[in-house]
């Protein structure tokens, strides 16, 4: 076993005595019971055929995150892969597929850059998020492009008691790190609202790993966003919904030469960043078997970068949605759906196309038949550029009993070729074929009174993968020749007591390269073995609680560095409520001051502290 994990090890020895505490009638702590993202309708994670995680806003304060990195980070299979701290570009894996891989949507719309293909999670603030859905594995059959390793669903605040609540947070950290949050839930008969702003400052670190003379400089970031979320239902049929996020953001980088390894900075070049997303549902239940919702949104990615080359780059996201429950029988449901999305670009490049729309329809099958469970999904996508798609899945679970169900389950997906894949000037290759999975996965899910546990093993083979070659000509272009299979297993562990929570989660993974030339070897920034594990011990206004985050060695690519070590993370932190409103926050983040690099040439966080006055009305 090597050093890493033995110290990882030694660490959960320290934690473990929390953890033994009898179980209770009830808990002072709530874990997530429900998810949406698996199968688009309301199921309870225990009786879900899918790997899922749900995080949720009491979970978020308790465990004081800081970013939204932090909280991912803490799911199986999640790793990323960071520029340097607070704000800097910060890539995200699920099950060692690429971060272009994994779709995020925020309050239902589908978010981030169409040039790059994914999302900036580093500027979406923690501060604004009420609850995070996750679910591992492909859902192209319900959501199209790009969810091959797994989806992300992100809701922003929204309070669930009546009466006028207004909460409030502040938060003073390491790197002259200051960050505020203030806002009101409101809910009164039929209706709700939630209005919260909050602020980020900070001085940050030095991002490159360069040292004096070429590179001294700190790299700060500041953040300021606003959200609100507001519905009202009519009658027990008809509910109408809006929300909306405003983000802004200025980040200072280190720049990086072709093969992404940060070079002499003589003066702080700047990007400022800007992430709107809206949107507006109204849900009609016509009778007890079908209810129907309709979906409009817009979503808005926008960056401008002050360097030796500037540039500016947003994208435009349209799209609604038409969702349709059928209740065929108590134990037989129907989802079918379909869905419109329009992107465009703006750039200070000129593109060949900046502009194009993709029309999708689904249809799911979910049902049980006396212990055997069957779920079923096709859909149909219509692509401007590349034409059509089709992807499915088929799912056959058997419960044992009321604690115990297994699964297995098989799925394609596929991901388009992004704007800069296609169009980008003198290098684009519009001639591309969308990025292409076919996954398997077995999993066992079981509850009992001191522990909670979950095991998947999981195969995905991906083909077409995008990456440059020379063309015919001799020059270099984005090509579908690469090739990858990914073999990995989960182990999820945790359960809540009268004064104690406690989880675990062990990731083993095996990204091949299966890309000609490069036959075997591991896939460049992912690390084989991942570990988690947290405990929370509650007595009286007190709460104790501790976090280790360790992952094996991950490869570069890069000749003169090909290797990253592996590291281990201890967290420990500490709340005490002053009144049952009022409550202060203390965080020591990376106790040991371990070196750990994600990215080639960039530095991490070292030891950091962080106090938190928090206040929220009951």
């Amino acid at each position: 076993m090597n050093q890493m994990y033995t110290t990882a090890l030694g660490g959960l020895l320290v934690l473990s005595p929390l953890s033994m505490a009898m179980a209770a009638e009830k808990s002072v702590f709530q874990l997530p019971k429900i998810n949406v993202v698996a199968n688009l309708v309301e199921q309870k994670n225990a009786n879900t055929l899918a790997a899922v995680t749900v995080i949720d806003r009491e979970e978020i304060e308790r465990k004081q995150f800081n970013s939204l990195q932090d909280l991912l980070r803490t799911i199986p299979s999640i790793t990323y892969v960071s520029s340097g701290s607070l704000g800097q570009t910060a890539g995200v894996s699920i099950r060692g597929t690429n971060s272009n891989a994994l779709l995020v949507l925020v309050d239902g719309q589908k978010v981030g850059s169409a040039t790059l293909g994914q999302i900036a999670f580093e500027h979406l603030p923690i501060a604004q998020i009420e609850r995070v859905e996750v679910v591992r594995g492909p859902r192209s059959s319900l959501y199209g492009s790009e969810a091959i390793g797994g989806v992300v669903k992100i809701y922003t605040r929204k309070g669930l008691t009546d009466g006028v609540k207004p909460f409030a947070s502040f938060t003073y950290g390491s790197h002259e790190t200051y960050e505020a949050n203030a806002g009101v839930n409101i809910r009164q008969d039929n209706s709700w609202a939630t209005l919260s702003a909050a602020g980020l400052k900070t001085q940050g670190i030095n991002a490159s790993t360069l040292k004096e003379p070429q590179d001294l400089d700190k790299d700060g970031y500041e953040n300021a966003s606003v959200s609100f979320r507001a519905g009202h239902q009519f009658n027990d049929s008809l509910e109408v919904a809006v929300n909306a996020l405003h983000v802004d953001g200025e980040y200072e980088f280190d720049n990086q030469d072709d093969w992404g390894s940060p070079y002499t900075d003589t003066v702080n070049v700047h990007a400022k960043i800007q992430q709107n997303v809206y949107g507006t549902s109204v849900k009609f239940k016509a009778n007890d078997q079908w209810t129907t919702e309709l979906k409009i949104g817009r979503s808005e990615d926008k960056i401008d970068s002050f360097d030796a080359y500037p540039s500016s780059f947003e994208t435009i996201r349209e799209s609604a949605s038409w969702l349709n429950t059928f209740v065929l029988h108590p134990n037989h449901t129907m989802v079918t759906g379909a869905d419109y999305q329009i992107d465009k670009i703006k750039s200070s490049n000129t593109y060949v196309e900046n502009e194009r729309n993709n029309v999708g329809y689904f249809a799911q099958y979910l049902g049980n038949v006396g212990k055997v469970e069957l779920q079923g999904a096709l859909r149909f996508d219509d692509n401007e550029q590349f034409g059509d798609k089709t992807t499915g899945s088929a799912t056959l679970g058997y419960r044992f009993n009321d604690t115990l169900l297994a699964y297995t389950t098989y799925g394609t997906a596929f991901r388009a070729p992004t704007f800069n894949d296609l169009y980008y000037p003198s290098s684009g290759n519009p001639a591309l074929a969308p990025e292409t999975s076919k996954n398997i996965e077995i999993g066992v899910k079981g509850q009992h009174k001191y522990v909670n546990w979950e095991l998947s093993a999981f195969e995905n083979k991906v083909d077409n993968l995008i990456a440059w070659a020379p063309n015919a000509a001799g020059n270099y272009v984005p090509s579908n020749i690469n090739e990858a299979r990914i073999r990995g297993a989960e182990l999820v562990l945790g359960q809540n007591y009268d004064n104690v929570s406690w989880n675990l989660n062990y990731t083993y993974q095996d990204p091949e390269n299966r890309s000609k030339g490069a036959e075997g070897q591991q896939i460049a920034y992912r690390p084989k073995q991942i570990l988690n594990a947290s405990v929370d011990y509650a007595i009286e206004q007190w709460t104790l609680g501790g976090s280790v985050h360790a992952e094996d060695q991950r490869k570069t690519g890069n000749v003169a560095n090909p290797e990253l070590h592996g590291f281990a993370l201890f967290d420990t932190r500490v709340s005490y409520k002053v009144t049952p409103e009022f409550e202060v926050q203390a965080k020591l983040a990376n106790v040991f001051d371990a070196e750990h690099n994600t990215n080639n040439g960039y530095n991490q966080d070292g030891r950091t502290a962080w106090v938190t006055l928090r206040y929220a009305m009951k």
